[in-house]
């Protein structure tokens, strides 16, 4: 768990949470990630798909010089063990006919499992709220891209006891999936169980590495369906939830932020959030960096 969890705004942005009082959690489908598994997805493969690459993997596993290690207890797993030792089948294509026929009745069932973690994702992206943070206030790229070009502001939250466990992101070169085919193949023949549904919120803190720079973290909340207040159309999918009592404990401005709105922010801080302490950040001499000093709110609203 970070010390401090971190949320960058533009002014307006940054103003209206103050002013409100409120955090905005979104559907993960509205977090601007290009790379995030949609609402929308496919898995660009079909029960055919997989029936093929899994006679091809259980023909190969008889055939092999070692077997896979695997579930022993697995059905068909145990069955190929047999038939190896047995020799039952003479060569590939023998054994290719024999389990082509014996397996014939799987593809409606893999139709039926692969259309069950589609819509079980669909329900997860529309059911879940999210809501991100930084464990940083000193990242320049953050401060230049989502805090208005240093004009806007950050806020500090303590994560204890104040948010929905906030969990860190993963930075991967690997983009996730819902599934593979490798991976259903793998659970079908019993080398490994794919726990496709289980590792569903995974997918939902996973992101491209370049991105690293963010420090993200983020916290999910799966709404039941009938708590939550919103439509069809998917840029309804958020709901605006109170800041939770004491936890915002201080809040950065941006060097380039005008006096005027600096006033302004420090106005909304008093009156509504009087035990949070604000900082005026400067940069650093001859560095690409930031320093932050403490400031006198009371001071500041009494002159303007």
């Amino acid at each position: 768990m970070p010390e401090a969890l971190y949320k960058y705004f533009s002014f307006d942005a940054g103003g209206k949470v103050l002013a409100n009082g409120k955090l905005r959690w979104h559907s993960p489908e509205l977090l601007e990630d290009p790379w995030f598994i949609g609402y929308q997805t496919e898995l660009g493969f079909n029960h055919e798909t997989i029936n093929k690459a899994m006679l091809n993997t259980a023909v190969s596993m008889l055939f092999t010089r070692d077997i896979p290690p695997g579930n022993k207890e697995h059905p068909l797993y145990k069955a190929l063990c047999r038939w190896r030792a047995e020799d039952r089948f003479k060569d590939e294509a023998e054994a290719w006919d024999a389990l082509s026929e014996l397996l014939a009745p799987t593809p409606e069932t893999l139709q039926e499992k692969l259309q069950k973690i589609v819509t079980s994702w669909q329900e997860l992206v529309s059911n879940s709220r999210v809501i991100s943070f930084s464990d940083t206030v000193k990242d320049m790229q953050l401060w230049d891209q989502q805090a208005d070009q240093f004009q806007g502001l950050v806020l500090r939250f303590d994560p204890i006891g104040t948010l929905s466990e906030p969990r860190p992101v993963e930075y991967s070169a690997q983009r996730p999936h819902l599934t593979t085919v490798r991976e259903q193949v793998n659970d079908l023949v019993g080398i490994q169980r794919a726990a496709v549904i289980e590792k569903f919120e995974s997918k939902m803190l996973t992101k491209a590495k370049h991105l690293a720079y963010q420090r993200e973290w983020r916290c999910i909340q799966v709404m039941a369906e009938e708590d939550l207040d919103c439509g069809e159309d998917i840029e309804d999918w958020f709901m605006d939830e109170p800041i939770p009592t004491d936890s915002l404990k201080a809040i950065y401005l941006g060097f380039r932020m005008p006096e005027a709105r600096i006033k302004k922010i420090a106005d909304l801080a008093k009156r509504h959030f009087p035990e949070a302490t604000l900082y005026l950040s400067a940069p650093v001499e001859e560095q690409f960096e930031l320093s932050f000093e403490k400031f006198n709110c009371e001071a500041i609203t009494t002159s303007s």
